[in-house]
């Protein structure tokens, strides 16, 4: 794949100093805008790839759809067995969409206003929380806001029941050795054709190593997963919300103040976020935080 490159850091610099002048240099604004789109662009892409399983082609963009295994969890294929619809707002969200916006923008349980700091979440409710220990606890919890409307809502029983029963069924498996159709039978994965038989556990930790290979009913173009997957790395997050959000807002930008604010409106984003900035910018993670620190001090 023929990623975006990261965005220079003078580049920016610049782009602040003009701005702290009072100036608005269109080309620089259009240079810089444009390539913080292309790599958000990049970066909102491979994210909706561990989502969906949906690979675009390296050569003409056209989404194939991985052979996901069903022994896998939804989150290592993105499966959408577990989507439901907010009581308030009737938004379409998995209950992973709530857990990742509550990570990304954290708010106190009891109040459920905003939390601020980084190392440590402080609510003007008194209130405090060591971030860490906030996001493991958010793992546990069955009440969390909704990311679309902001409301508490509960986890649904359905998509608990829905789990249990995807967890328990029992799906066909490809045989390694034969190909013939195997089964998971206490612990074990059993072939019904020549008698193999493994771990369970040792099978499926075999099967997230093995290399696929992907074919472009467009263009024909053969490819395989893993180095797909590599190309993709320095991609690669967690909380990809600044990009998509970056993607949607900036060609709608007319003049240089609203492409300056938008510009600015990313970076501090990813200033609250720490490593998540040196994915969209060039250089090591003390660097950049101590640049965007600058930024954020003459505001």
């Amino acid at each position: 794949m023929n990623w975006s490159p990261r965005v220079k850091p003078i580049k920016i610099r610049r782009l602040y100093r003009a701005a702290r002048l009072g100036l608005h240099d269109d080309d620089l604004l259009q240079m810089v805008g444009w390539e913080l789109y292309g790599r958000c662009a990049d970066i909102a892409a491979v994210a909706d790839v561990y989502r969906d399983g949906l690979v675009p082609c390296p050569r003409c963009d056209t989404k194939i759809k991985r052979r996901i295994d069903p022994l896998f969890r939804s989150s290592d294929g993105g499966t959408h067995e577990n989507w439901f619809h907010c009581p308030h707002c009737v938004q379409r969200l998995i209950w992973g969409d709530c857990r990742e916006s509550l990570r990304a923008s954290p708010r106190c349980f009891d109040c459920h206003s905003p939390l601020s700091g980084t190392e440590e979440l402080q609510c003007s409710c008194g209130k405090r929380w060591d971030r860490k220990a906030y996001c493991r606890s958010v793992r546990n919890r069955v009440r969390l806001p909704c990311p679309h409307c902001g409301l508490i809502i509960r986890k649904p029983s359905e998509v608990t029941a829905q789990v249990v029963r995807h967890r328990r069924s029992r799906p066909e498996i490809e045989c390694p050795k034969c190909q013939g159709v195997a089964l998971h039978v206490r612990g074990n994965i059993e072939c019904t054709a020549c008698g193999y038989k493994r771990r369970w556990r040792d099978f499926r930790k075999s099967l997230k190593k093995r290399d696929e290979r992907l074919e472009c009913a467009s263009c024909g173009h053969v490819f395989r997963w893993q180095a797909w997957r590599r190309s993709a790395r320095s991609l690669r997050t967690g909380n990809p919300k600044p990009a998509r959000e970056f993607v949607e807002r900036w060609p709608k930008c007319r003049t240089p103040k609203t492409r300056m604010v938008q510009i600015d409106r990313l970076l501090q984003a990813l200033h609250g976020r720490g490593a998540l900035a040196p994915l969209f910018i060039v250089g090591d993670a003390r660097n950049i935080r101590e640049m965007l620190d600058e930024f954020a001090s003459q505001v």
